[in-house]
């Protein structure tokens, strides 16, 4: 049995800055769940975590939800930690979905590789 490729969405929006056009990578919500966790309104709090921030996307004809994360460096990440997990597909344009909403937490949180020794809890 083959497993097709996971679409991953690459695309600028100017949702996100004040200054235009934002880079913004999102995958099909179960496929984003699988690697980093759920929890959140519809899922996204894993990702969030991962990130300090999500942003979800809905069609709400076809009840689709993709989430992800936006910024060019949180985006190549994203796209790279997804890469790790399953064969992905980028699909370089917006999802058939509307931005329903996004937030961030005041503070960036700290990669586990980052953390001094006797920050890392057990």
């Amino acid at each position: 049995m083959t497993i097709a490729p996971s679409p991953v969405y690459l695309f600028s929006s100017s949702g996100f800055a004040a200054s235009g056009d934002t880079v913004v990578s999102v995958a099909p919500l179960d496929r984003v769940v699988a690697v980093y966790g759920d929890g959140g309104v519809v899922g996204e709090g894993g990702l969030s975590s991962s990130f300090g921030g999500a942003a979800v996307f809905k069609n709400d004809v076809l009840g689709k939800c993709f989430i992800g994360v936006w910024g060019a460096r949180n985006a190549s990440r994203f796209r790279s930690e997804l890469r790790a997990h399953m064969q992905i597909a980028i699909i370089k344009e917006a999802p058939n979905a509307r931005l329903a909403f996004w937030g961030a937490e005041k503070k960036r949180p700290e990669r586990v590789s980052n953390m001094k020794s006797n920050q890392i809890l057990t």
